[in-house]
């Protein structure tokens, strides 16, 4: 649970510590795990390098270019089509089964029905609770 919290100040000489929810994985849907939406490393939807949910360039989750994860046109996270980021059958990024982007559970890297990104930054919340209430759906 500890990864879901991010240590902010030290008080009273290290005796105490104040702890608050990390507002990107606070908002986080899914999977914890490695390839999931919710994972920091590599190929997770919380990673900043290349293919991760925080990552700008080509393929990342922040890219709005094809097969990024703000791009809305067809294989991207912000497709409401099949397949896509933002849809909400089977195989799609917001779905919460066993080959969708928010199933709790880690995904099936052998499924080739599964969703394995781009995470779009609905799924991760990594554009803030703002963002996600103006662009995402509910």
């Amino acid at each position: 649970m500890m990864g879901y919290y991010r240590v902010v100040a030290v008080v009273a000489f290290g005796l105490a510590a104040v702890v608050v929810p990390d507002s990107a994985s606070a908002q986080c849907r899914g999977y914890a795990g490695p390839g999931g939406p919710c994972y920091s490393g590599p190929g997770g939807g919380l990673y900043e390098g290349p293919g991760g949910g925080r990552y700008s360039g080509p393929g990342g989750g922040l890219y709005t270019g094809p097969g990024g994860g703000l791009y809305a046109g067809p294989g991207g996270g912000m497709y409401t089509g099949p397949g896509g980021g933002l849809y909400t059958g089977p195989g799609g990024g917001l779905y919460s089964g066993p080959v969708g982007g928010v199933y709790a559970g880690p995904p099936d890297q052998n499924n080739p029905n599964a969703y394995k990104g781009p995470w779009s930054p609905c799924i991760t919340g990594v554009l803030g609770p703002e963002w996600n209430a103006e662009h995402c759906p509910r």
